[in-house]
């Protein structure tokens, strides 16, 4: 009897499924001890099963990579950029990037924290994955430079920040924030004795806005 033909709905909730019990498996286990084996246990087929849906491992973790820079670039555009008030819209990005860190602590981890290959790893030692760590790759700086479109619409015509300056506000901003998320998740600031974690996220996220303040003042 033939196996009936999945529609490109079903076909698509099995991908995610496997994607989020590959994720569980990576946190639990690590990268190097995930096997398409133990991943075909937790999701009830057959490891040969997995093969019509992804070629190998790697690609099952890159696209891991892909869906959650994914969420995150449509979390941060759907704030858009405000034409009265860009200022506002950049710390709106600054509170929804640290909410998508805190609320996505697994695909936050296995996006930016875990110890797994990265694009350099692939590039020119596997033809058949480069291509999606390629994507992967593109789907990161797609996200964390969503931004800086803000940054630009800030600084246009004003002097107070210098074009140059532009990108390295951009990065500044990025670093602050990957590291709030960070110690946040490990509960690492929960361990600092004389601060109150809130209202230090509070100040740093105060701290970040300031030479785009000046920006406007300057106006």
């Amino acid at each position: 009897m033939a196996r009936k033909t999945r529609s490109p709905e079903e076909i698509e909730r099995v991908k995610d499924n496997i994607i989020e019990e590959a994720m569980k498996l990576i946190l639990e286990a690590g990268f190097n001890n995930m096997s398409l084996r133990k991943l075909a246990l937790r999701v009830g087929m057959s490891a040969t099963n997995i093969y019509y849906y992804y070629s190998s491992k790697d690609e099952i973790y890159l696209n891991i990579q892909i869906k959650g820079f994914k969420l995150l670039q449509t979390s941060l555009e759907g704030i858009g950029i405000s034409k009265k008030n860009p200022l506002e819209s950049l710390g709106k990005m600054i509170r929804t990037y640290l909410e998508f860190g805190f609320n996505n602590p697994d695909y936050y981890q296995i996006m930016l924290n875990s110890d797994t290959p990265r694009y350099l790893e692939y590039k020119d030692q596997n033809k058949k994955i480069e291509p999606v760590a390629l994507e992967a790759k593109q789907m990161a700086v797609k996200a964390i430079a969503v931004p800086l479109k803000i940054m630009e619409r800030i600084a246009d015509g004003n002097d107070a920040i210098p074009e140059k300056d532009i990108e390295f506000r951009a990065y500044q901003i990025w670093i602050t924030l990957h590291g709030i998320v960070t110690l946040n998740n490990r509960n690492i600031l929960l361990e600092l004795d004389e601060i109150v974690p809130d209202k230090l996220i509070d100040r740093m996220c105060e701290e970040l806005m300031l030479p785009f303040y000046k920006t406007q003042t300057n106006r």
